[in-house]
């Protein structure tokens, strides 16, 4: 499998850290601000520079997080956001599970995020035009079907028009949310209390450009001097290309903490469908009242018409409370239309996981070819 999907045997092997004061505030500062020196979050968080150098390196060591980029949301040209989710027969054999995982990672290799359990699978990419939508759509509802990988009813797929559709990764308020952290809410980056059609820029890369882009993406943790040995191009041109990529928000730095580390034990999804006869103030405030008491839903996606999300939790109790609170509130709203689309999956039990994963999707992007990227 490829280096970026982390397998079943991969998280068995991790191993919860309990986390001092000080490393959950350092957390916390490089999941807000990924692209702060350290003296910045030192000042950011009153800790000494050294102090906030060396637990980084101690928690990096430790794989508690990952660095990534994702594309900025302004320059992917694809017009939808493709959320597939399906329940898988609980009797299906293992060789076929694993021919649908391969199957579907090197199929789908622009989608930046993809679970597949015994009997879950939920994933999200980027799609070109409806045309594309469909055969994508076909190939699942035929291959698979005959195989009798689909609990009856399913798939399903929630299709947002990347136009008019919010799109959200954060795990900021996530960390200060499972740590109780006394900090206010994170307000920097979140475009999210409207729903208007996105503006698209863009952008016209040479080679060179196209080299970095797709090298920062596949290898995040590398520095300039091992970009420029990886892509043939000399170290000023690596740091200038990187520079100005960064400073036009082509791409965006995101710390991806590994959730079992922070002794989480399920993972979960959600798909809302709003009730039409709402207005467009009452679907925002369901929008502000999940960011206001959910803060741990780390991804969200949602337009007009629909609300998905993906969310962690300590234990199952935790999460039935929240249900519980969430279902009281859109019963007394009628703010939905449908019962609710879930899936919870133990995070043991997750076979594959894709988490914020944006290089194929950025060869797609910026049609970047093998020879773009090949010395």
């Amino acid at each position: 499998m490829d280096s970026e999907i982390t397998t079943s045997k991969q998280i068995k092997r991790i191993k919860p850290d309990k986390l001092s004061d000080k490393e959950i505030l350092v957390l916390y500062a490089i999941t807000r601000w990924p692209l702060k020196t350290d003296q910045e979050l030192s000042e950011k968080i009153y800790l000494k520079r050294s102090t906030v150098t060396s637990i980084k390196t101690r928690l990096k060591d430790n794989k508690v997080y990952r660095f990534k980029y994702r594309i900025g949301s302004e320059y992917i040209n694809e017009r939808i956001i493709k959320n597939t989710f399906f329940q898988i027969k609980p009797d299906i054999d293992r060789e076929s599970l694993k021919k649908l995982a391969k199957r579907v990672l090197e199929k789908y290799n622009n989608s930046v995020f993809t679970i597949i359990t015994d009997s879950t699978y939920v994933g999200l990419n980027f799609v070109k035009d409806f045309a594309k939508l469909r055969i994508g759509e076909y190939d699942f509802e035929e291959k698979w079907n005959k195989q009798g990988i689909f609990v009856e009813g399913y798939p399903k797929y929630v299709n947002f028009a990347l136009k008019h559709a919010n799109i959200y990764f954060s795990y900021a308020n996530l960390i200060r949310h499972i740590f109780r952290l006394d900090i206010p809410e994170d307000n920097d980056c979140l475009d999210r209390h409207t729903i208007k059609d996105r503006t698209l820029k863009t952008v016209n890369l040479n080679v060179n450009e196209k080299k970095v882009m797709f090298h920062l993406c596949k290898y995040p943790d590398k520095d300039n001097k091992a970009l420029s040995e990886m892509t043939g191009i000399n170290l000023q041109t690596v740091r200038k290309i990187k520079r100005n990529i960064l400073d036009k928000g082509i791409l965006k730095p995101v710390i991806v903490p590994a959730l079992k580390k922070l002794d989480n034990e399920i993972i979960t999804y959600k798909s809302f469908k709003f009730n039409q006869a709402k207005s467009i103030e009452e679907r925002i405030d369901f929008v502000k009242y999940i960011e206001t008491n959910h803060p741990h839903y780390f991804l969200r996606i949602y337009d007009e018409n629909e609300y998905i999300s993906l969310c962690v939790y300590k234990d199952y109790s935790i999460y039935y409370r929240n249900s519980q609170t969430i279902e009281e509130y859109i019963a007394k709203t009628n703010i939905m239309t449908n019962k609710t689309e879930t899936a919870v999956v133990p995070i043991n039990d997750i076979k594959y996981i894709k988490n914020v994963v944006f290089s194929g999707l950025c060869r797609k992007v910026f049609d970047i070819k093998d020879k773009d990227i090949k010395l």
